[in-house]
């Protein structure tokens, strides 16, 4: 990728903002975390906390290296056999997520509106287009993030209101007559962890316009993202109730389902899956995108383009294959643990080791960093 690509602070916070909404968007998993009842929405408001300080390592490390990805700045510290081996790491972090994303997005589309086309045929689609944006370029992943995430937003907006009428707020009535201060601790540090999406924002940090302004991306996203998070729950688990939410397969969509305004329900369930599809494009861009940087800087590569055909033949085979042996959302306990662990083990462990080598290495590393 090419040295002077930027990014504006304000698409970088929207392309944050949009890859951490779109699980809500899709099948919402922090409905079925601890507590698992009407106490919920407070267990992802007290998630924010756990999210800021387990990217606290990261934040600073991209601060002190502000001309360097999460990847150039890992070798920087480490040295380069063990910068090399962690940037392959995080390369892997990036590609499975991103085989992820795309099965559960052609699990989803296979079993509500293309029951009838093969896998095969689903993901390709899906991932033509992301391959088309990613030889696009950043930039381009940018500008497509200031156009299309406020569209989306608005079309959350639209639907919640619109369905405003079946909502039964009584459901979370009493509040926390039926959870304990573990629950809700477990489900905010179990939501906490999985902000992920922390990775990019470090790999965009020295692409941006104005680098001093990091940690406000970070914050503003985090902060607006379990805003929207936190609505689309609440008004799920009003509409369908506690448990039938719990137990849907997508809770978000079967309320907008409810909607009958005007006789427009079709039309809101088109404008819906238009959204939630572009949502999910684009996550699927993104860690596709960076995957291929990734690796394009642990190998040492001028151009991460080389990478992007080769990335998506891996995630094209490997969520087909998913797909076809097992139902990675009826896989929630096992998909669940090896998210926790990759998260934690890439947004907080391997940053805080770097941090802690980084103190003892400040004096040799002081050219690379910002200056006072």
């Amino acid at each position: 990728m090419k040295d002077n690509v930027r990014i504006s602070s304000y698409q970088a916070t929207l392309l944050i903002i949009a890859f951490r909404i779109v699980l809500a968007f899709s099948h919402q998993p922090a409905i079925n975390a601890p507590p698992g009842n009407q106490d919920n929405w407070i267990m992802i408001f007290l998630s924010t906390i756990y999210s800021i300080i387990l990217c606290v390592p990261m934040l600073i490390l991209s601060n002190k290296f502000r001309d360097f990805t999460l990847i150039e700045y890992m070798k920087l510290i480490y040295g380069r056999t063990l910068g090399k081996i962690i940037g392959l790491f995080y390369s892997m972090v990036f590609l499975l997520f991103t085989i992820i994303f795309v099965s559960i997005l052609v699990e989803i589309l296979d079993s509500t509106m293309f029951p009838e086309t093969p896998t095969w045929v689903t993901a390709s689609m899906m991932l033509i287009t992301c391959i088309y944006i990613s030889y696009k370029g950043l930039e381009s992943i940018g500008r497509g993030a200031e156009i299309f995430v406020p569209l989306i937003l608005v079309v959350i907006a639209v639907i919640i209101i619109l369905g405003i009428n079946v909502l039964d707020f009584g459901v979370f009535l009493p509040i926390l007559s039926d959870s304990s201060f573990k629950d809700i601790n477990m489900g905010a540090i179990d939501i906490g962890t999985k902000f992920v999406d922390i990775l990019i924002l470090a790999m965009l940090a020295p692409y941006l316009d104005k680098r001093e302004n990091l940690n406000k991306i970070f914050i503003k996203s985090l902060i607006y993202s379990i805003l929207i998070v936190v609505s689309m729950i609440i008004v799920s688990q009003a509409a369908l109730g506690i448990e039938q939410a719990k137990h849907a397969n997508f809770p978000f969509f079967t309320f907008a389902r409810l909607i009958n305004v005007f006789e427009i329900v079709h039309r809101i369930e088109s404008i819906y899956v238009v959204a939630w599809i572009t949502s999910n494009v684009g996550k699927i861009t993104g860690y596709l995108f960076f995957t291929t940087v990734a690796l394009s800087q642990t190998f040492r590569k001028r151009e991460n383009k080389v990478y992007i055909i080769p990335m998506s033949i891996i995630v094209f085979i490997s969520s087909v294959l998913i797909k076809d042996k097992r139902s990675i959302l009826a896989a929630k306990e096992p998909l669940n643990k090896i998210s926790l662990f990759i998260a934690l083990t890439s947004i907080f462990i391997i940053p805080l080791i770097a941090l802690i080598v980084y103190f003892f290495r400040r004096d040799k590393l002081k050219g690379k960093t910002k200056s006072n």
